[in-house]
């Protein structure tokens, strides 16, 4: 998973969200979420998975177009057991995106916008005719829950402290 962090030059931190496209079997299909997805035998790290998918999924090379800051995480998805190691990226600009069939829609969104708290919410999905409600955010049409909202949040926090939870663990 990549949390790619553009417009840096500016010091107007833009962050890319993706409306993952309805697919039969997905459990996260629909949602707002980080590029990325699994790592695969190949890729050799977390960074590796992180700048693959992210060209596969909206056509942006990390590599060529953003400096690598670190790890953040990892954090376990609710639903599943599956852990997730966000690659944090910065850019200077704001890489232009070509979406993949994975990807229905995408924002480049303001950073401190988006974690910022007139844009908290709950969300409560309904699951098996139940819901539980999830801390949230809202900001231009994107609800933004679950996994991805923990990972904004924890990094929102580490800026306001003005630490870093990111940290460079080796590739």
């Amino acid at each position: 998973m990549a949390v790619i962090f553009g417009d840096a030059a500016t010091g107007k931190e833009q962050i890319l969200l993706i409306r993952r496209s309805d697919r039969e079997g997905d459990p996260w299909s629909g949602h707002i979420a980080l590029p990325g997805g699994r790592v695969e035998k190949e890729d050799g790290s977390f960074k590796a998975a992180a700048v693959r998918e992210t060209r596969e999924e909206v056509g942006i090379d990390l590599d060529a177009n953003a400096q690598f800051l670190g790890y953040l995480g990892p954090f376990q998805a609710r639903t599943r057991s599956i852990w997730v190691v966000p690659s944090v990226f910065l850019s200077d600009d704001v890489p232009i995106v070509t979406s993949s069939a994975e990807v229905a829609s995408y924002k480049w969104m303001p950073f401190q916008e988006i974690v910022a708290p007139d844009s908290r919410s709950t969300y409560e999905p309904k699951e098996h005719g139940e819901s539980r409600p999830f801390p949230a955010f809202e900001r231009d049409g994107y609800l933004v829950w679950g996994l991805t909202e923990r990972i904004l949040s924890t990094l929102a926090e580490a800026v306001q402290k003005g630490s870093s939870d990111v940290s460079d663990r080796g590739d």
